[in-house]
């Protein structure tokens, strides 16, 4: 009993002789892969003006012949449902890309992949996180609420809607999905940028959702205006689950000069 008294001691005296910063992980540093459950999410596809998604896109990447961006509007309220970014909101544009077709779990194709051209986070620490990974963070806030079966999801920035969407949902899940999904985003130095890969796992549970719609309401002279939408194709409010990956550098060249 004395010496297990003297080694508890001893342990006990090595953990107050280390720094903080060793016993737990940096506030603000969070490594890679991180995991977020049980989200509900509002996604919605929709056609856009093919010149526009050209000129968002990197060397390396070319547009999808659907001229489709797929829009992400959700919340994570509760900070247990992630394993390190705690609670947090979120809206994503992307550009979905060609060649770069993703996996879905039992069916003949997945899903194209999706270039990340703005990403609205409510949370500083996800936005270091994000951005440290080759994705545009920058500060958002988005709102969902669902009453009387109606759906609606804005995102607000420096306390304006930016984006204001709806649909009309159900309350029963309708199956399951999953699979993996194909992200993308740059990594830029003043010597050269790196087009970087993030194949994302997700499982995921759908509601019916009909009669989506989007607008956008920030500026016309805004850059993100430019892929405001033509045509709805498809939306979908559903509770996913996924993790944020290590990245894949799949293509680098020499910085051009922004003009």
């Amino acid at each position: 009993m004395k010496n297990l008294f003297k080694v508890k001691f001893l342990f006990v005296m090595i953990l107050l002789a280390l720094p903080m910063s060793s016993l737990s992980a940096e506030e603000d540093t969070l490594p890679p892969p991180q995991l977020v459950t049980n989200a509900w999410m509002f996604i919605i596809g929709y056609e856009a003006d093919p010149k526009a998604l050209k000129a968002f896109l990197p060397e390396g990447l070319e547009p999808h012949p659907n001229n489709r961006v797929v829009l992400n509007m959700y919340t994570v309220p509760d900070g247990i449902e992630t394993s390190g970014f705690g609670a947090y909101t979120l809206t994503y544009v992307t550009v979905e890309v060609k060649g770069h077709d993703s996996y879905t779990k039992d069916a003949p194709a997945g899903f194209p992949g999706r270039y990340f051209t703005y990403y609205f986070n409510s949370s500083p620490k996800m936005r270091k996180f994000t951005k440290a990974a080759g994705i545009p963070a920058q500060e958002g806030f988005t709102t969902t609420s669902v009453k009387d079966g109606k759906l609606t999801a804005t995102l607000e920035v420096d306390g304006k809607p930016f984006i204001v969407s709806t649909a009309d949902v159900g309350s029963e899940f309708e199956g399951v999905g999953g699979g993996h999904l194909n992200y993308f985003g740059l990594l830029e130095t003043p010597q050269i940028q790196q087009v970087v890969k993030y194949p994302i796992p997700w499982i995921g549970y759908p509601v019916k959702t009909e009669n989506p719609t989007v607008t956008f309401e920030m500026p016309k002279d805004n850059p993100l205006y430019k892929l405001k939408p033509k045509k709805v194709d498809w939306a979908v409010w559903i509770k996913g689950s996924f993790v944020y990956p290590q990245y894949q550098v799949i293509h680098e060249s020499k910085t051009t000069a922004k003009k």
